[in-house]
């Protein structure tokens, strides 16, 4: 007798349901990387329709103009801040590669002449640090290497996409049933939405933050101010994590100068944490997608684990996209809010044209 779908049990629809899931979840697995590639690529093409936009609507230019005066902009901004702190950035770096083993020797010193010293460096000695610090170097510039190769196809795939972003949407949608295609639409757009809200405030955050850490530590009097400032500055793309992260350079640089660079090069990164927490969060980010701090903590946590480092990068857009389906979908019907109707011109985002 053959078995049809409607014969079919509940216990052997939930086998081939798990099954599908697993499938699904190791093809995910596999393929990270492409897909966060993938990912990187949108959000490349959410930033270019964020520049696009503004100058569409003063010069009353279309799409494909408005993106190129966009890219122009964005080259134009990044050239001139290379051009101004470029090599110093790039000098600093290389001496903050040869200063960080010196000076955690000095750190490592001073410790020794302390009980409590001396025991926090018998527990540490395994994970030799200096050793770790001595290779920073050939390791920073060979993920300098990998990151700047993906980084240039991430930047050509977000501006195909931001230039014809209803032939790729429409691309995908055709893979969903038909029934579903007009919601997908309206919860593609909502999630658009948030990403463009959160990448913009985020920029604008990882610009303060490095500038101010690079002015108090100049102010204090650490070596290599401007690199630890622009290491601090990215650092805040990954939140918790990043700028704990970004802090440990600066405070061992700042130590191997002395006690009082370090204290101060401390109080410049504490008052850098409180001016982002309790100033540009509150008043410039105050439209972007809120997360509770352990949920985005999770978040970060579980991409690492499950994706690697690209999924510690882009962990928090991660975490803003599903926020917003699960808002969209389960939060509200299990709130039984006023679903907008589906409008199939909010399936993509409208062009940066006025006109």
């Amino acid at each position: 007798m053959i078995t049809t779908p409607s014969s079919t049990s509940p216990a052997v629809r939930a086998v081939l349901l798990a099954a599908v899931l697993l499938a699904g979840g190791m093809i995910v697995v596999r393929l990270a990387d492409v897909i966060l590639m993938a990912f990187g690529s949108v959000l490349t093409a959410v930033l270019l329709e964020a520049v696009a936009q503004p100058i569409a609507r003063l010069t009353r230019l279309g799409r494909g103009p408005s993106l190129v005066l966009a890219v122009a902009a964005i080259t134009a901004a990044s050239g001139l801040v290379l051009w101004l702190f470029g090599s110093q950035a790039v000098a600093q770096v290389g001496a903050l590669s040869e200063l960080l083993p010196r000076a955690w020797a000095g750190v490592r010193d001073q410790l020794a002449t302390h009980p409590l010293g001396r025991m926090l460096l018998t527990e540490i000695e395994d994970g030799r640090p200096q050793a770790w610090l001595v290779g920073l170097g050939p390791k920073a510039v060979g993920a300098f290497t990998g990151f700047a190769a993906g980084g240039v196809i991430v930047a050509f795939a977000g501006l195909y996409l931001a230039a014809h972003p209803r032939s790729y949407l429409d691309g995908a949608l055709s893979l969903a049933p038909r029934a579903l295609r007009e919601r997908l639409g309206v919860l593609l757009q909502a999630c658009h939405q948030a990403l463009r809200q959160w990448l913009i405030g985020q920029l604008i955050s990882m610009a303060l933050v490095g500038s101010t850490v690079a002015l108090g530590l100049w102010l204090s009097g650490v070596p290599s101010p401007i690199a630890l400032g622009v290491i601090a500055g990215l650092g805040q793309f990954v939140p918790v994590i990043g700028p704990m992260a970004a802090t440990l350079p600066g405070l061992l640089a700042a130590a191997g100068a002395g006690w009082q660079p370090l204290a101060w090069g401390a109080v410049t990164y504490v008052a850098a944490s409180q001016f982002e927490a309790n100033l540009i969060t509150p008043l410039i980010l105050r439209r972007m997608v809120q997360l509770p701090m352990a949920v985005t903590l999770f978040a970060v946590l579980a991409a690492g684990v499950l994706l690697g480092p690209l999924g510690v990068l882009f962990a928090t857009p991660l975490a803003v996209v599903v926020h917003v389906v699960l808002d969209q979908t389960w939060i509200a019907r299990a709130e039984g809010r006023h679903q907008a109707p589906p409008d199939r011109r909010a399936a993509t985002p409208p062009p940066p044209s006025a006109a």
